[in-house]
C-alpha cells in the first residue's frame, strides 16, 4: 500500500495528477477557431492569444475536440459547425512554446473523446506552452473544410500555484 501512496504523492506534488471530482470538474475553457476562408493544405491556422491557457498562468492538462456528432447531442454555440470526424482525420494540432518550437503534434481525430471510449486526452508538457503559437494544419483535404466549419476545442487546465 505504501508504494501507491508514495506514487500518488509524487504525481500530485509534481502536478502530473490532480484530485478532482471528474474531468469536467477541473478548469475547462472552450476555444473556437472559425475559418474565414476555405482551408488549404499546409496553411497554419493559429489560435487566438489567451492568457488563461498560456503556461505562465496555468498548465494544460487535457484537450478534447468537439466534433459535429458530439455537438449534435449537446447543442451549444458556435455559429459554425464543428468539424466532422472525417474532417478531423485530415488535420493536426501543433502545441508550441515561446520560440514556436513544436512540443507536440496531436492528430485532431485522436482528440475526439467519444471515439476514445469516452476518455479525455490527458497532456503534460515539460516546457511552457504559448497558446497563440499553437496552430491547426491540414495534411489532406479529401473532405472540404469551409467557412461553415470551425475547430472547437475544450481545453482543461490547472492553475499554477504562485
Amino acid at each position: 500500500m505504501r508504494i501507491i501512496s508514495t506514487l500518488s504523492e509524487y504525481l500530485t506534488v509534481s502536478k502530473k495528477m490532480k484530485q478532482v471530482g471528474s474531468y469536467e470538474g477541473a478548469y475547462t475553457k472552450s476555444v473556437y477557431l472559425p475559418f474565414t476562408s476555405n482551408a488549404t493544405l499546409g496553411q497554419q491556422y493559429y489560435l487566438q492569444p489567451d492568457e488563461v491557457l498560456d503556461s505562465k498562468n496555468n498548465f494544460i492538462t487535457g484537450i478534447e475536440l468537439v466534433d459535429s456528432v458530439t455537438n449534435a447531442t449537446a447543442p451549444t454555440v458556435p455559429t459554425t459547425d464543428p468539424l466532422s470526424a472525417t474532417q478531423a482525420r485530415q488535420g493536426y494540432l501543433y502545441i508550441c512554446n515561446l520560440n514556436r518550437e513544436v512540443l507536440a503534434t496531436l492528430p485532431l481525430y485522436t482528440l475526439i473523446r467519444r471515439l476514445n471510449a469516452g476518455k479525455p486526452t490527458y497532456l503534460y508538457f515539460d516546457e511552457p506552452v504559448v497558446w497563440q503559437n499553437c496552430f491547426i494544419q491540414f495534411e489532406s483535404l479529401g473532405t472540404a473544410v469551409t467557412t461553415a466549419h470551425s475547430v472547437w476545442l475544450k481545453v482543461t487546465y490547472s492553475p499554477i500555484d504562485k
